[in-house]
């Protein structure tokens, strides 16, 4: 396989994965961020001294109500480039809606279009007591619609709702390389994922756009497959302040790696003092 086959295949998963990452158990209480937060990030391919920009991803938060209850609706895009659309068509929407005080998922959504490839996922989730939960899922593919209900543990989430869950986790304590457990759901698998993330402890990074930052530093533990042989390939850094913005995602591939940076971010819900003037 050649190396733009690679990056195509791989580019815009890597921005799904990067939604996946959460230490906690259970319920979360959020700290860290506020209605009205944006972060945007750029998308690269790096070989040496090639970079390719290839897409944008944009995150957002707003208050919403479900079920009458006070809500988060949590979504994140992403999309390539017109320059980069002839080579790999993107343009894929991702939404949760989380209850504030538990910070547990009542609903996810997952739209994709990457070539000629189409998926629409939709996942409910239902606590039913004694640390377990209900999902479900309403697949649909070319192949035809899905539905299933599935139990799992309660501390499963979802794509969009994981990112949002590690800006809460406390790091505190935890030696370098110690580990923490997570469980997702994803795609059309019909199964519970149990992951771990590592903690790498802390570093200075410099991104593409010569801005510094102090961070955090981590390793998901991923799902091996056509895309990931590493289980290990990928790094995740988020600022060690208290938003917890993550700045850079790095992942290897055969020939180079992908890589996701912070563009811009706005209305943090505490002053964004990360960046190392």
């Amino acid at each position: 396989m050649n190396t733009l086959s690679i990056y195509k295949k791989s580019i815009f998963l890597l921005v799904a994965v990067m939604f996946v990452l959460t230490a906690s158990k259970g319920s979360t209480q959020n700290n860290v961020f506020k209605a009205g937060e944006k972060i945007s990030y750029d998308l690269y391919y790096n070989w040496g001294l090639i970079w390719i920009n290839a897409g944008r991803a944009n995150f957002s938060v707003m208050s919403t109500t479900y079920k009458e209850k006070p809500s988060y609706y949590l979504s994140a895009t992403g999309h390539s480039l017109k320059s980069f659309d002839k080579f790999y068509f993107v343009r894929d929407t991702l939404a949760t809606i989380v209850e504030k005080e538990s910070f547990l998922p009542k609903y996810h959504k997952r739209i994709v279009r990457e070539d000629s490839y189409r998926a629409k996922d939709e996942y409910w989730f239902r606590d039913i007591g004694q640390n377990k939960t209900t999902v479900t899922t309403h697949c649909h593919r070319k192949k035809g619609f899905n539905i299933d209900t599935l139990t799992l543990n309660n501390n499963v989430t979802d794509l969009v709702t994981a990112i949002y869950k590690i800006r809460n986790s406390n790091f505190k304590g935890l030696k370098k390389n110690e580990s923490l457990p997570f469980s997702i759901i994803i795609d059309d698998d019909d199964e519970q994922f149990n992951l771990s993330l590592k903690y790498l402890g802390k570093e200075k990074i410099k991104l593409h756009n010569g801005r510094k930052y102090n961070c955090i530093k981590l390793r998901p533990q991923l799902i091996t497959g056509s895309v990931f042989k590493d289980e290990d390939a990928m790094t995740v850094w988020i600022t060690d302040d208290k938003n917890r913005i993550p700045v850079m995602i790095e992942t290897k591939i055969r020939v180079g790696s992908l890589k996701v940076m912070l563009k811009s971010v706005s209305n943090t819900k505490y002053p964004f003092n990360a960046e190392i003037k």
